[in-house]
């Protein structure tokens, strides 16, 4: 009931009064604070001083915490069951679409952080199937780049396959250009650019600029790539889901 009355709320009423309302369900509001006319469902709301959302969004996530003078701009779409976290001053700006399968097509908790100052600008896809955690300082420019947080890896022949899931983490002080594709499980260490229109297949952590690399051959071989992965042992999940194995390089 109270994700439902917070929906209606905030797709209904001003800002002015729309605080008080969301203080009395139990939510933390902090002074100034603007949310424009958008469906919002969430089972906590945590909003610091001068934080704004603007209209037309569709947020029906589990847990929204914004910190001071956080932005969230227009026409977004975060969607699932995931965590948001905007730290200081970080924004995810407008038409962005940023989803979660629902629990049994993925497992466990999932988190979109942005650190201080970071930025996700416009029309870019974030999938959090599992998380992905930016830095401070770092932006995710442009336009139309995609994170994927799980994939699949095919049998050579029949209909076996699994999944693959890796979280994305992202260091301080990244520029990302326009049109990049990240792989699940990539990590990019401080102070890393990435030029446009890149793809992202294995962790960046020298500073400096990356660009776009060569096409190249990956054994496709099932049991092959199972050996390498750690297998995901949840008894909810309704195909058999693998995740990479840490490196420590991030």
């Amino acid at each position: 009931m109270k994700k439902i009355i917070t929906l209606i709320a905030c797709l209904l009423l001003p800002s002015v009064v729309l605080r008080s309302v969301l203080r009395l369900l139990g939510h933390k509001i902090g002074k100034r604070s603007k949310i424009g006319f958008s469906l919002i469902r969430v089972r906590s709301l945590c909003l610091g001083d001068d934080v704004k959302i603007g209209h037309l969004n569709l947020i029906l996530n589990t847990k929204i915490e914004l910190s001071n003078n956080a932005r969230i701009g227009y026409l977004n779409i975060l969607k699932g069951p995931f965590a948001l976290q905007l730290l200081t001053r970080a924004a995810i700006g407008n038409k962005n679409y940023i989803t979660r399968g629902a629990i049994g097509l993925t497992y466990g908790e999932s988190i979109l952080k942005l650190g201080e100052l970071t930025k996700v600008t416009t029309g870019h896809h974030l999938d959090v199937t599992q998380s992905i955690l930016f830095g401070d300082f770092s932006i995710l420019a442009g336009i139309r780049s995609q994170m994927w947080t799980h994939g699949y890896y095919h049998a050579e022949t029949g209909k076996d396959r699994i999944r693959i899931d890796g979280k994305i983490k992202i260091g301080n002080n990244v520029y990302i250009g326009s049109g990049c594709i990240f792989n699940p499980g990539v990590s990019v260490n401080n102070a890393v650019h990435v030029g446009g229109g890149s793809t992202i297949s294995k962790n960046l952590i020298a500073p400096g600029m990356y660009v776009g690399q060569t096409l190249r051959f990956i054994d496709n071989n099932l049991e092959k790539i199972t050996n390498k992965l750690n297998k995901v042992e949840d008894p909810g999940l309704i195909e058999q889901v693998y995740t990479k194995k840490e490196n420590g390089s991030s």
